[in-house]
């Protein structure tokens, strides 16, 4: 396996990101794929994607998010909404000299991966995202479409708080990270601990457990305290920041709204090929959420990874990487530049 590229520091959009670059340059490459993570989550977790990805011919760029790792971390909540996103990476992409990308994102970065068709379409080829599928701009907006769902005490709702979830997530980081860093387990090896999905009250679970932990730790003690230590040193709040202005993002997408059409049945033919890799165990962001995403682009495809929990890329690995590498063969152009 290729080693994990060492991070070189961009600036973007007056801030600066850390970028691990693989493959070959962009004009030799069969294309650029853009490799965005998610919640609490680093460019690390594409350590499996990326080797592999180069090795097939692609040029791969995978930061750490704004706020994240060992990228630049501005103040403030605004910092953080989807249009600052956005140009991080189209600014990524202008600093490569890259014209057009293939996004692909887990988790938050697959809520970015969605939106740039809207925002920066011109800058995109196709699109790719695990676990958080694409859905129309709703009639509510999210906080509120949460709390009819999920009830009040929903993890998006409770992230809203600032402060608050701060202090509970930073009390002791590495308990954090063995928290969220882990995959399912069947029910009966389960040592009775049981999260109760219906209301997803994230917060609530890590706060009352103590001796049993659900699930299986599936990273090796140095990444894990490598984890530990990149969020110890940045904190929480900036990666909260995402969640906070979840309601903003939805204000700002009305203007992709077509006229005249009624808000919350929006279904655009969006006609960039794309695809949707969900994980069958996922509690959370279960495969049921991207049913219907057929009907949202005239190009789509989906891939459902068994016995995958939230963790798709780092759980399954060899999978992940078989299907977007026969996704990137068949619907991306090859670099017409290439010998």
């Amino acid at each position: 396996m290729l080693a994990f590229p060492v991070p070189e520091k961009v600036q973007v959009n007056e801030i600066h990101l850390s970028v691990h670059r693989a493959g070959p340059k962009a004009a030799l490459s069969r294309g650029v794929v853009v490799l965005l993570h998610g919640f609490p989550d680093l460019a690390l977790t594409w350590r499996y994607q990326i080797p592999a990805l180069a090795r097939a011919g692609y040029m791969v760029i995978a930061p750490d998010l704004r706020g994240y790792g060992r990228s630049d971390r501005p103040c403030g909540q605004d910092a953080y909404k989807i249009q600052n996103l956005v140009n991080d990476v189209t600014g990524l992409l202008d600093h490569y000299e890259v014209e057009k990308a293939t996004v692909i994102g887990h988790d938050w970065g697959a809520m970015i991966g969605w939106s740039l068709p809207f925002y920066c379409p011109e800058r995109i080829v196709a699109v790719a995202g695990l676990n958080v599928p694409f859905m129309p701009r709703s009639a509510l907006a999210p906080t509120a479409l949460f709390e009819k769902i999920y009830g009040k005490s929903m993890y998006a709702l409770r992230f809203q708080d600032k402060g608050v979830c701060e202090a509970i997530f930073e009390e002791d980081m590495a308990r954090t990270m063995r928290f969220f860093m882990r995959s399912p387990v069947p029910a009966q090896e389960s040592n009775g601990a049981v999260f109760d999905f219906a209301g997803l009250d994230l917060v609530g679970w890590f706060q009352g457990l103590e001796a049993d932990w659900p699930g299986r730790p599936f990273l090796p003690a140095p990444l894990l305290r490598q984890y530990t230590d990149a969020f110890r040193k940045n904190g929480m709040t900036a990666p909260l920041h995402y969640y906070r202005n979840l309601d903003d993002n939805w204000r700002d997408m009305v203007r992709f709204q077509p006229p005249g059409e009624t808000i919350g049945l929006t279904r655009p033919a969006l006609s960039m090929p794309a695809l949707m890799i969900t994980a069958e165990l996922d509690g959370v962001c279960t495969p049921e959420l991207a049913d219907g995403m057929e009907g949202c682009f005239t190009d789509y495809e989906r891939v459902d990874i068994m016995g995958a929990g939230h963790w798709t890329q780092q759980e399954k690995p060899n999978e992940v990487n078989s299907a977007l590498i026969d996704w990137l063969s068949r619907k991306v152009p090859r670099n017409p530049d290439r010998p």
